[in-house]
């Protein structure tokens, strides 16, 4: 099986859903080859995103050299992958066809009247002004079924200007939108999200236990925020708060983050009630909303 049609069975697969990979109304067993087919192309599909998600962090356009050095693979297959890349309009060429980056398809793939495009357009002028008023930078995240995306950062002078990936990973009981999260789950969705006891430490205040955890989130749902103080990083804290869509379930949250110095009794007595003033307002501001809830799975 040649690269480019491994990329592109393995794009029909990923259409499908893992659940369809094999049609309902047969039981039959997939032959030795078909298994070794379906194989290879699991494997071109990952050796091709790994160069995507390359591309797509690099700053600069890349060689054919510093591209396969960069995913351990070989020149030949490198170029390989690189040329169906091409046919698939992923990634161009561009300094005499020497380098290679992202295609403008790549790396805005979402059209521009997308629900999440339009959240971001419209909800950016009211995140940047609420992070001026509070003086910490703001962040609006959607729920994914159980995964947090990162839909829009909103930064002020002197405040921190972190660095986010779009899919945050950052742990359940331990960042402000993962137990903003949790908090929009049941208790039992809660407790098998989270995993096993003991729960990591990143640092000496990170909540370990589920009986502590628990009494957490009751507080928070109490008070209408969360709160992690040098929970993840030291000297870094977080509050966020959910917010609703139009149809009233809980589609996301809107994080405050900054230096632990600043989240003082006086601040976060302000800017709580802020917060839950604003994610109160969201759905009356945010037209776009409307259209999120099927986005969401909620």
């Amino acid at each position: 099986m040649d690269a480019r049609t491994g990329l592109v069975a393995a794009s029909a697969i990923r259409r499908c859903g893992t659940g369809d990979l094999m049609p309902r109304t047969s039981a039959r067993k997939a032959p030795a080859s078909e298994a070794a087919s379906g194989s290879a192309a699991a494997g071109t599909l990952a050796r091709g995103l790994a160069i995507m998600d390359l591309l797509l962090q690099a700053r600069q356009p890349m060689t054919l050299a510093e591209i396969g050095d960069s995913v351990d693979l070989d020149h030949s297959t490198t170029l390989r992958l690189l040329r169906s890349l091409e046919d698939l309009r992923q990634v161009i060429r561009i300094g005499q066809g020497r380098k290679y980056v992202c295609s403008p398809k790549a790396l805005r793939p979402l059209p521009l009247l997308h629900p999440l495009e339009q959240l971001r357009r419209e909800s950016a002028p009211m995140l940047y002004g609420f992070s001026t008023e509070v003086g910490a930078t703001a962040v609006l995240v959607i729920y994914l079924g159980t995964e947090r995306l990162v839909a829009q950062v909103a930064t002020s002078p002197g405040t921190l200007n972190p660095y986010y990936n779009a899919w945050l990973a950052g742990p359940l009981h331990g960042s402000g939108p993962g137990k903003a999260l949790l908090l929009s789950l049941s208790p039992a969705q809660r407790r098998e999200l989270v995993g096993a006891e003991p729960f990591k430490a990143y640092t000496e205040h990170t909540i370990r236990t589920w009986e502590a955890l628990d009494a957490d989130l009751q507080e928070s749902a109490a008070r209408g925020y969360v709160l992690v103080r040098d929970e993840y990083y030291l000297g870094l804290s977080a509050m966020a708060c959910n917010f609703c869509s139009v149809a009233g379930n809980t589609v996301g949250c809107i994080a405050l983050t900054g230096h632990t110095r600043d989240f003082t009794p006086e601040w976060i007595a302000q800017s709580s009630t802020k917060l839950k003033n604003l994610t109160r307002l969201i759905p009356m501001q945010i037209g776009s909303l409307s259209l999120i809830d099927t986005l969401c799975g909620r």
